[in-house]
């Protein structure tokens, strides 16, 4: 007894950084002293063999552990810094994870050593072996109704678990079938299928666990309580699954390195016939790979690139067709497979109106603003690309406890995990859900809400104003992993949340921290979360027949013209899985009659019915909903050459011709509309007279205006830039808004180019060299046309700008926004 009180109590000699590291800067936060000059309790010791000593910290304030990097495995871009930056583990003394103490609040030492193979306790006679040491403990995790309270909703709405283990496990897609099932993709080889290895062979599995393969199953509600209780196997054995789609009686399944159509031709459930349509995906990280789908306006689906690319050879036809960093669609009626702008990460999604959408971990979003479709019309296009940013924020606003990361330590309260920006698509979640994207972060354990703004060229977003500070969907469980948010038939917003304790790829983590990391933690949990508006006193949940299978073509037809995004999708692929003519006079009431996303739907569908003739399409480019007519022309680019055609023609029709061929071109083109005048002299009347605000002026500019004008640095300067005309009479002013032809001037006039291959171009003529012109379309963006291309060039006795504007703007918004183009704002 007595020489161990005189060990404890003997002094220790001053503690130094080993020789051969001492030009290393200790982990920030960590000292070999106190502040009273004290034994801090750092030690160093070679905790993994590798011949450098790593650092322990244990002392009543702090505990840590921390490994040395040498400079050959430094990776900066993922600050794998030389010296010791691998956090094994650190907090605050006595909390879970805490170490026995190395000195007292005093400094005095307590004995501990560390010497074969482990940290020894002089005090309690125990040890604590290396491999504990080098092992990374993390948060406990939650049973489901724990985690469910641990999920913090906006205000006024509630989160449900309708699904939990064991029904689902390491779920990362869902979707629900024509007969209201939802079926589950779950990636139960992550990060790892059997056999499977980083790309340096670093880390790999040890064991093949039970759970350890790629699966899809079949939930149903058989007591129709919202609450599923009943999992169908469909397949399992799959590799890295990342989503599904719906085609007549089976689904189609991105499974590495292949795209698969499997079904169920005996009713138990269970796939019985499986034939591969795609394949030569390439394999690799499963963060990154081929992935999807979404339904297309078109009647193809899409899907996402994953970043990992491919020759893909196309079965049924023998066609190969390199993927390199494209997106890409198919056609399930024809077996036709087309690139597409990219390229995405993880999901691919568009709104209502036809826009698509993608992101990587690391951005919030891209709007994909040119089709391909619209490029191999016009293979001799120069484009320098054909998305963009929606919103360059990163920041995010996390509920969970902050842990520090395996890699990127320094990246908290940021983006960088973002995955499947998906549109909500219906108005269940009135003013709240409206033009909104929803992006999963699952590395802080969120879902954040962005409004798209369609007012541009092309489509921007920002932070929804009631999420400032906050996030529309966070949790306080670290475990919590969303990997999906979307619209449900019932117009709910479904969470999937994969629940694993590890999130980074193995490849990103440094190879002692991996192998100290449970990588498959979680492997047997999965929830699904609806959430969704809590209902007030006597209000009711509208009833929704989500069960469309049965459903005549007529009934499909009304299905249609539902609020819900689900409802149309499933109802315009089974009329066109049917080919039903006998639909096509419903779909034409539709088209005339319905809400605006309803009227795009239907043409589209009648498109792919042979049913909308080319001055249908020309119809619906007579409203003013910009949204419509931008659906229209895209519709009119999926057609067959002969509507096209014949679509151009009627535009050409229903254009004002000049008296264009001999004449001098006249500085002013002048044009006399009655029917114009009348509406000039009306808001003369009542808006010139009209105090504005020139705050509401801004916005009302930003949402009208701004796609082709300019104020200050504001805006998209085709037509004249307003600031040099804000002191121009009010009166003058309002008749160049509502008879835009009265008088145009030759540089704002719009110029049409017919090339020799029959197409036609129409914009504003921004430049002209010998060898081709450049002409500016709404929005900004440029085209350039060979002249070798070019079978005639004419100026148009008309403006850019539309007619019609009385229809979006009051008096009140036209004074507004005089007073905002005369302010300074």
């Amino acid at each position: 007894m007595s020489l161990l009180f005189t060990f404890i109590l003997t002094p220790l000699a001053a503690v130094e950084i080993p020789k051969k590291q001492q030009n290393q800067t200790l982990p920030t936060g960590v000292a070999l002293q106190d502040t009273n000059g004290h034994d801090n309790g750092v030690r160093f010791a070679d905790l993994n063999g590798d011949g450098y000593d790593d650092l322990v910290l244990s002392n009543p304030r702090q505990y840590g552990v921390f490994l040395f990097v040498p400079a050959e495995k430094a990776k900066k871009g993922l600050q794998w810094d030389e010296g010791w930056t691998q956090v094994m583990r650190e907090g605050k003394a006595g909390d879970a994870h805490s170490l026995p103490l190395i000195v007292n609040a005093d400094g005095t030492d307590n004995g501990v050593t560390f010497h074969d193979g482990a940290m020894w306790v002089a005090a309690t006679k125990k040890s604590i072996p290396f491999s504990e040491l080098l092992k990374v403990p993390g948060p406990a995790p939650k049973s489901p109704q724990e985690s469910l309270q641990a999920l913090h909703v906006k205000p006024g709405y509630e989160a449900r678990l309708v699904a939990a283990e064991p029904l689902v496990q390491d779920p990362v897609f869902i979707d629900w079938d024509a007969r209201g099932r939802m079926w589950v993709v779950e990636m139960g080889d992550y990060p790892f299928a059997p056999g499977e290895k980083t790309k340096d062979g670093g880390v790999g599995q040890d064991k093949v666990s039970d759970l350890q393969a790629g699966r899809v199953k079949i939930l149903e509600d058989t007591d129709a309580d919202g609450v599923y209780d009943k999992s169908t196997l469909f397949l399992d054995g799959l590799k890295h699954p990342t989503g599904l789609a719906f085609w007549k009686n089976g689904v189609f399944i991105a499974n590495i390195p292949d795209i698969f159509y499997a079904e169920d031709t005996n009713e138990d459930g269970k796939c019985d016939k499986r034939e591969t349509w795609y394949t030569g995906f390439t394999a690799g990280n499963p963060q990154h790979l081929v992935n999807g789908f979404c339904w297309g306006l078109d009647g193809w689906l899409y899907g996402a690139n994953g970043d990992s690319g491919g020759d893909i050879t196309c079965v049924q036809s023998g066609k190969k067709i390199s993927l390199g960093t494209n997106d890409f669609r198919f056609a399930p009626r024809t077996g036709e497979f087309a690139l597409e702008g990219g390229r995405s990460q993880y999901g691919k999604w568009r709104d209502d109106y036809g826009n698509w959408y993608g992101n990587n971990n690391s951005n919030i979003g891209w709007h994909y603003w040119l089709p391909f479709r619209h490029l191999e019309r016009h293979p001799e296009l120069v484009v320098k690309a054909v998305r963009t940013d929606l919103n360059a924020e990163k920041r995010v606003f996390p509920a969970s406890p902050p842990v520090r990361r395996f890699n990127q330590g320094s990246a908290i309260n940021t983006l960088t995990s973002g995955c499947s920006p998906m549109p909500f698509r219906d108005t269940t979640l009135g003013a709240d859900g409206e033009n909104v994207l929803f992006i999963c972060e699952p590395a802080n354990n969120l879902v954040h809400r962005e409004v798209l703004s369609y007012d541009g060229g092309t489509i921007t977003s920002h932070r929804h104003p009631g999420d400032a500070e906050s996030e529309f969907i966070a949790s306080e469980d670290n475990w919590f992993r969303p990997s999906m948010a979307r619209t449900g038939p019932d117009g709910a917003l479904y969470v999937v949340d994969m629940y694993r304790l590890v999130l980074e790829h193995p490849e990103w983590i440094p190879a002692q921290i991996a192998h100290g990391l449970d990588l498959r933690a979680g492997e047997d949990r999965g929830r699904i979360y609806a959430v969704r508006p809590l209902s007030r006193p006597g209000e009711r949940a509208e009833a929704r027949h989500t069960k469309l299978a049965a459903l005549s073509s007529a009934e499909l037809v009304a299905a249609m013209a539902s609020t819900n995004g689900w409802m149309r999708d499933t109802a315009q692929r089974l009329l066109i899985e049917r080919n039903d003519n006998s639909a096509v006079a419903g779909l034409k009431q539709l088209v005339q009659n319905a809400p605006p996303v309803v009227r795009i739907q239907a043409a589209f569908t009648l498109m792919q019915l042979g049913g909308m003739q080319a001055q249908e399409v020309f119809a619906l480019l007579k409203p003013l909903s910009p949204q419509v007519r931008a659906a229209a022309l895209t519709a009119t680019g999926f057609a067959s050459d002969d509507v096209f055609n014949e679509t151009e023609a009627a535009l050409l029709k229903h254009a004002p011709q000049k008296a264009p061929a001999k004449a001098v071109p006249l500085p002013v083109i002048t044009s006399n509309n009655p029917n114009r005048q009348k509406v000039v002299a009306q808001y003369v009347a009542s808006a010139a007279s009209l105090a504005g605000d020139a705050v509401r002026g801004k916005a009302v500019f930003q949402k009208t205006c701004m796609i082709c004008h300019k104020v200050r640095d504001l805006g998209v300067e085709m037509g004249p830039d307003l600031t040099t005309v804000a002191t121009k009479p009010r009166e003058q002013l309002i008749e160049a808004i509502f008879d835009p032809n009265r008088a145009v001037e030759q540089r704002n006039a719009a110029t049409q180019v017919t090339k020799k291959d029959q197409s036609l171009v129409v914009g504003q003529l921004v430049s002209e060299t010998p060898g081709n012109i450049t002409l500016r379309l709404p929005g900004g963006a440029e085209i350039v046309v060979l002249r070798s291309d070019i079978r005639e060039q004419k100026t148009l006795t008309t403006s850019l700008m539309p007619e019609g504007l009385e229809a979006v703007l009051s008096a009140q918004d036209v004074a507004d926004t005089l007073a905002f183009i005369g302010s300074k704002l």
